[in-house]
């Protein structure tokens, strides 16, 4: 263009520039007029559309945020499970980056804002009156939004949600493009009048290449600035501007992208929230047969967003058959009110999933229902979730049956059923005999065990009609329905205790297992579950009383008998307040030379001046662990009376005291031996405890006080050896110094071969151990004899003497030094 003005002559070029100064004058008047005010136009379309493009993201981002939300927190908040939802509402606020974050229990009190401090705690909030599941409402703010949604799953309602989020960033956004845009403005007229005044001195192709320059450099980017928002108003976030300078328009350019990709992260962050979550969300719009499809929705249903065709027929393709048709009436807005439903589908890998489908139409209101919109959840995990905790609700986790707690509500439904058809139905009580021995001797791990197969064998003989369930530890029940001659409850009984009989192999083990079975009847025995159970139990005891592996019905003398239980159990209470224990002893002799050794404590209780049957009420004590608030006194009073005996003259005697497998497990015993020990003067050597042979297998704590009694000299006699699980390594291990021979054993023992050979085996275990053998129950000169010649250690018995209050017990052992004396002076009973 320099080029061409050169070429004209210096007096055509003044005539030329005067004209082209009035043309260029005129051209610039109207061609300004026109792009300012176009540009004026464009400048305000740009703000305004930028403005109206955020404010539908946010609106957009608010409301699914609170539909996801609604799900995500409603287990923390079902459960007030505050840790929990201060880390939910953590990872919230990273996302949305709200003012505040309120939530609130049904009553719309707050529960927790997030923070550890929670200073807002129990304040009642007010939310909008319209708000329900699936729906979250969305309240403008002078400064923001406020966002409420109900946090619940289907039906259930855990409470509520309010989110307050300010617009502050969205005015400064705004603000700044404004500015600019303002900015720009301004530099255009102040470039474009620098160019006029230029333009003057130019020739007409200079003021069209101007003209063009213009058009290129500010028209043509301000119109793709505001196509590009229309772009992002439409969802179109991957369209962008050139970045083709660094002025004004160039930075606007580069703000408009940068705004682009913020609103794509978002909302690539929603939909990983929901990818995460397995959550997305579907429209439709009546006439149309595609759908529109979140990211998510795509995700759930295991297909490529791009390649997919969003139609309802395709999605109908991964639906089960059974379900199609209500899944496509739902995406078809079929109902006028909200609607949901589960249904299963097969991915496209294959795979086979649950999902969750809530809709609602969209309502305008001039037009009426515009459309269906919805959310798609895979509720898979969840549900098995909620199978695994019904199971571990309902049935025991060792062998598979019911539990006390679906056994109760099966009975409460067979009470009602049975009380409206006017029928009758069993109830069985189950306990295993010996389990416990069992469980002591050969461990927990093998009791388990046995406890699996016996569930097992149980199960195999029930109708599928009738409940079998373990209510804990050795008990089970059985609850008989439509009782007949094949199913009376006699018969059943009969085939349990048949079917336990035989040996369970256990650990490379035979073990044999009884039951004892206690049935009542309803309604003729109870009409109440409570009763009813109480009453089985009731006849179950009974049971086992008769002999174990036995059955007995409910009868009105059995609530009789389990009445005066309890009145003597409330009667022991009493006599411990009033002190009306005592303690009774028993000589112990040997049985060649006749010498007294040792005597044994024996607890009595004097009731209204009259001793006790203490088989009547010693079990009741152990029982209800009562025995262990005796356990002082008895070891005081007992070595007492030893002292007495050795003040009187009489020394070298071992106090032998009886305790109980509770007694023993006692953590303060060694403290209360130690105690007694010090106040009376004994030495420990001249005690001897006496536990039963399944004590040491029951708990560490009876291993540790029998090894810490035979570090302080302390000697260790096994009771009624013989008749529980016997364990040689025990006897070895725990320094034991005595056994002593059950009365059962002693008591036929001159006309029974096998109780014979039961008591020499005994003696020469015995006496292979280098331990003492103590014969107890000896009430005859014959057993006396058999006893001698098979070499056993000591005698005890009413051949010698019964057992005898303090004061007799002294003049006794005064006047009775050998055994034929004491036989001759004895009483025999």
């Amino acid at each position: 263009m320099n080029l061409s003005l050169r070429k004209l002559s210096t007096k055509y070029a003044l005539h030329f520039a005067a004209f082209l100064v009035a043309v260029i004058l005129l051209i610039i008047t109207l061609s300004g007029y026109l792009v300012f005010q176009r540009t004026n136009e464009m400048r305000t379309e740009l703000v305004e559309s930028f403005s109206a493009v955020h404010t539908s993201f946010d609106l957009i981002a608010l409301h699914n945020s609170g539909n996801y939300l609604s799900n995500r927190l409603f287990n923390p908040l079902y459960n007030i499970d505050i840790s929990t939802l201060n880390e939910e509402l953590t990872q919230i606020q990273s996302w949305l980056q709200p003012d505040s974050l309120l939530i609130l229990d049904t009553h719309r009190r707050v529960v927790t804002d997030g923070s550890i401090e929670n200073p807002s705690y129990g304040q009642k909030v007010d939310i909008p009156d319209n708000l329900i599941p699936g729906s979250p409402v969305i309240v403008p703010t002078q400064d923001g939004d406020l966002l409420y949604f109900v946090i619940g799953y289907g039906d259930e309602i855990a409470g509520y949600a309010r989110v307050e989020t300010s617009d502050l960033g969205h005015k400064q956004l705004s603000n700044v493009l404004a500015t600019e845009v303002a900015k720009a403005w301004q530099e255009f007229q102040e470039g474009f009048l620098l160019i006029a005044v230029a333009s003057l001195g130019l020739v007409v192709i200079i003021t069209t290449i101007i003209s063009w320059r213009l058009s290129v450099s500010l028209s043509r980017p301000l119109s793709k600035m505001a196509d590009a928002a229309e772009h992002y108003a439409a969802g179109n976030l991957e369209h962008r501007l050139i970045e083709d300078t660094s002025d004004e328009l160039g930075r606007l350019a580069g703000s408009l992208n940068k705004m682009a990709n913020d609103l794509d992260k978002a909302g690539r962050l929603l939909d990983r929230a929901q990818e995460m979550a397995a959550f997305g969300y579907w429209e439709w719009r009546p006439g149309k047969t595609d759908l529109v499809l979140s990211y998510g929705a795509y995700k759930t249903f295991g297909v490529d967003y791009q390649a997919f065709e969003p139609e309802v027929q395709n999605l109908l393709k991964y639906v089960v058959p059974e379900d199609q048709e209500r899944v496509f009436a739902i995406l078809q807005g079929r109902f006028k009110q909200p609607v949901s439903a589960n249904f299963n589908i097969r991915r496209a890998d294959g795979k086979s999933r649950t999902l969750f489908i809530r809709g609602e139409p969209e309502h305008h209101q001039e037009d009426g229902i515009v459309g269906f919109i919805g959310t798609i959840q895979d509720i898979t995990e969840q549900q098995r979730s909620n199978e695994q905790l019904q199971q571990l609700a309902n049935y025991d986790a060792l062998t598979g049956l019911p539990n006390r707690n679906l056994f109760y509500e099966r009975l409460n439904h067979t009470i009602k059923q049975a009380r409206r058809r006017q029928s009758e139905f069993a109830l069985l009580f189950l306990d295993l005999d010996r389990f416990k021995s069992i469980n002591d001797a050969l461990g927990h791990d093998v009791g388990d065990e046995l406890l699996r197969h016996v569930g097992k064998r149980l199960k195999s003989i029930v109708r599928e009609s009738d409940t079998l369930a373990r209510m804990g530890g050795d008990e089970f029940t059985l609850i008989i329905e439509d009782l007949n001659e094949e199913f009376s409850p006699q018969k059943v009984a009969q085939n349990i205790i048949r079917t336990l009989t035989p040996a369970f192999k256990v650990d490379h083990r035979d073990l044999f297992i009884t039951t004892s079975i206690g049935v009542a009847l309803y309604p003729k025995d109870a009409t109440e579950t409570d009763a009813l159970i109480k009453n089985a139990d009731t006849a179950m005891y009974l049971a086992k009383e008769q002999g174990k592996a036995v059955f007995s019905f409910f009868t009105p003398e059995l609530d009789h008998l389990a009445h005066e239980r309890l009145a003597l159990e409330s009667d022991l209470r009493q006599a411990l307040e009033n002190d009306e224990f005592e303690l009774h002893y028993q000589p112990q002799v040997d049985s060649d030379t006749n010498e007294l050794i040792a005597i044994e404590a024996l607890l009595r209780w004097r009731k209204d001046g009259e001793l006790q049957s203490a088989e009547h009420f010693v079990p009741v004590l152990e029982e209800t662990g009562l025995i262990t608030r005796l356990t002082g006194s008895i070891l005081q009073k007992a070595c007492y009376a030893l002292r007495q005996l050795e003040q009187g003259g009489v020394s070298g005697l071992r106090m032998c005291i009886n305790l109980s497998a509770v007694q023993f497990q006692q953590p303060e015993l060694l403290s209360l031996i130690d105690e007694a020990v010090s106040e009376s003067g004994v030495t420990p050597q001249q005690l001897e405890m006496e536990i039963t042979e399944s004590t040491l297998l029951e708990r560490d704590l009876s291993q540790l006080n029998a090894a810490e009694l035979a570090a302080r000299g302390i000697r260790l006699a096994i009771d009624d050896f013989g008749t529980g699980y016997s364990s040689l390594t025990y006897l070895k291990q725990f320094h034991v110094d005595a056994l002593k021979i059950d009365r059962s054993f002693i008591r036929d023992l001159t006309n029974d071969i096998e109780d014979a050979q039961i008591t020499t085996a005994l003696l020469g275990l015995a006496r292979s151990l280098k331990i003492d053998s103590i014969a107890e129950g000896v009430e005859n000169e014959e057993q006396l004899k058999m006893l001698r010649s098979w070499h056993c250690d000591l005698i005890q018995g009413f051949l010698i003497s019964r057992p005898l209050p303090f004061d007799e017990l002294a003049t006794w052992v005064s006047s009775a030094q050998k055994v034929k004396s004491v036989v001759d002076s004895s009483v025999s009973v």
